[in-house]
């Protein structure tokens, strides 16, 4: 009896193995989970987006008070951190909501939330003032009131400045897209620039497509070539040959400007950038494990770079 008892619960207790498809089946949805996971301060963008697309669809005034207008910006000084926010079009914001989770998803998780959110409040800050800069210069030479007082207002600067870090970050990597894997990354500010000069001279907004998308492509560049904090204390990507601001134009172009920004850069930048890599320098130095490298020889190094650079 106890045999003919063991034989009837052993089915019971012994649960039958999956079948190797369903084990394929929950790998495949474990994938599917893992490449539409969107980090954190990526999500929070998204929903920033839609809830001011919801409160300027909801009041006209909250449009005033939020998008950038050069005749009230002296009092209301939040309008150059909040314009760059606002989407006021469908479409507009479909198109800033994937492009914001698309180039979230890259650069995020390789600089992390607090540095990711630093650069999107850089960049935000930059095109705000740099178009409420370049409107009164267009008025000044107008003269025309109604310039003042029109608001604008997009995503398009911060999604060029995106494009830019995911430029840094793998310039080499195909567009992940069909139909564009031919492209490459470092590619995509330049089209996304274009797309925006044709939408600009499509609609005539010329500041709030073209300008907002010029100015956040190059508070971009400078902040991540010159002023991105690394972790071994240094600032910035001096090395990196595809920050360097001839690689964003066309090789024929590229050859005329080189001199010209090899001489700029050297003026405006030089000393700091040589202390940067001085800095990397001394760091590689002092982590080497090599024999025959010494915090003595490293600092000897940096005092004798000191001396022939005075």
């Amino acid at each position: 009896p106890a045999q003919r008892l063991m034989s009837e619960i052993e089915p019971i207790l012994n649960f039958p193995a999956a079948p190797a498809a369903a084990a394929d089946g929950a790998t495949r949805i474990g994938a599917f989970i893992e490449r539409i996971k969107v980090p954190q301060a990526t999500r929070a963008t998204v929903a920033i987006l839609i809830a001011m697309f919801l409160c300027g669809a909801a009041s006209p005034e909250f449009v005033a008070h939020v998008a950038l207008v050069p005749g009230r910006t002296i009092p209301y000084m939040w309008n150059v951190f909040t314009a760059s926010w606002l989407e006021v079009n469908p479409l507009g914001l479909i198109v800033s909501c994937a492009a914001a989770v698309l180039a979230g998803r890259i650069v995020e998780p390789t600089v992390g939330a607090k540095e990711y959110c630093r650069f999107l409040a850089v960049c935000t800050a930059c095109v705000g003032c740099a178009a409420f800069v370049s409107m009164l210069f267009v008025y000044y030479g107008r003269r025309d009131e109604k310039l003042l007082y029109e608001p604008f207002c997009g995503f398009h600067g911060v999604v060029a400045s995106l494009l830019i870090a995911v430029r840094q970050l793998m310039p080499d990597a195909p567009v992940n897209f069909r139909g564009l894997r031919t492209l490459k990354c470092r590619h995509l500010p330049a089209i996304h620039l274009a797309a925006m000069t044709l939408l600009a001279a499509a609609t005539g907004r010329y500041l709030e497509k073209f300008g907002f998308a010029f100015f956040g492509a190059y508070a971009a560049w400078v902040y991540l070539r010159y002023y991105q904090p690394r972790p071994d204390g240094t600032v910035g990507d001096p090395d990196s040959e595809h920050m360097e601001f001839v690689s964003f134009f066309p090789a024929h172009a590229a050859a005329v400007l080189d001199p010209f920004a090899d001489g700029v850069h050297a003026c405006c930048c030089g000393r700091r950038v040589a202390r940067s890599v001085e800095r990397r320098q001394l760091h590689d130095g002092l982590a080497s494990d090599k024999p025959g490298v010494t915090t003595r020889d490293a600092e000897e190094a940096r005092r004798r770079r000191e001396r022939g650079a005075k």
